[in-house]
């Protein structure tokens, strides 16, 4: 998907991400920080910050966090948000996440959070982080995950590829361990969750037409077996609610 798309669909929604409980506040956010404030952390980058959420949730383990997005009104939210919440630690910086504009060697730590599926070469995304690594630095990264079954993961891009079409493609586990290996970096941590998704709220965070809510619904309800096992669509009161998968790999960078 082009960065072009990717920056006509965030460009106007800035401020609903920076409002976004989703994006706000999550189990694997709170398990990210408790595995990284482990070591020191003089330099930090979180690629595609949107809201900001992960770059001002850092600001109290580094000495300094960049916080770098493709789309500058992004930015400026993350940097309305951060500052704000306190934090007087951030610097900011546009680029494209396939494209990091620091020398090699520079950070100690780099993040990206529920972004990575919009990257259309995650390989070279990965590869671009580790670079820009210091050695022994480390790479966390949370992104949905689909199951490794490929017709199920196939149904699931699908599936979020319709309500937001900068939806590249979403990996699983082994995509991702195949990543990062290829890479130089050595997984040491990774965990699994599920995040339960309001359907509604899902939908009118990319101001989704009604046609194609229509067809989320029924996509929904009618998934294959696979596919339902993993969403696992239900009514909670009297709302339609469904699931999908986060993952949180943590690789450090042991090759120079």
């Amino acid at each position: 998907m082009s960065k072009e798309l990717v920056q006509a669909q965030f460009e106007p929604r800035a401020i609903e991400y920076m409002h976004s409980d989703v994006h706000a506040r999550s189990e694997s956010l709170d398990a990210m920080l408790g595995w990284l404030k482990r070591d020191p952390i003089p330099l930090a980058l979180d690629i595609a910050t949107g809201g900001g959420h992960t770059a001002l949730a850092l600001s109290p383990l580094a000495k300094q966090v960049v916080a770098s997005d493709i789309t500058v009104p992004m930015l400026l939210a993350a940097r309305d948000w951060i500052t704000k919440n306190g934090a007087s630690n951030d610097l900011f910086c546009q680029h494209d996440a396939g494209l990091i504009p620091f020398p090699d060697l520079t950070f100690d730590v780099v993040t990206c959070r529920l972004a990575p599926h919009h990257f259309q070469d995650l390989n070279a995304f990965v590869h671009e982080c580790a670079r820009v690594l210091r050695i022994g630095g480390q790479l966390a990264i949370i992104d949905n995950v689909t199951p490794s079954q490929p017709m199920a993961a196939r149904f699931i891009n699908a599936y979020e590829r319709l309500r937001d079409h900068s939806h590249h493609f979403e990996l699983s586990l082994p995509e991702w361990e195949t990543c990062f290996s290829t890479s130089g970096l050595t997984v040491e941590h990774q965990q699994q969750f599920r995040k339960s998704m309001d359907f509604g709220a899902y939908c009118d965070r990319m101001g989704v037409p009604a046609r194609s809510r229509t067809r989320l619904r029924v996509m929904l309800l009618h998934a294959p077996a696979e596919a339902r096992a993993a969403l696992n669509p239900r009514e909670v009161d009297g709302r339609m609610t469904f699931d999908l998968g986060e993952l949180l790999i943590v690789g450090r960078r042991s090759v120079r």
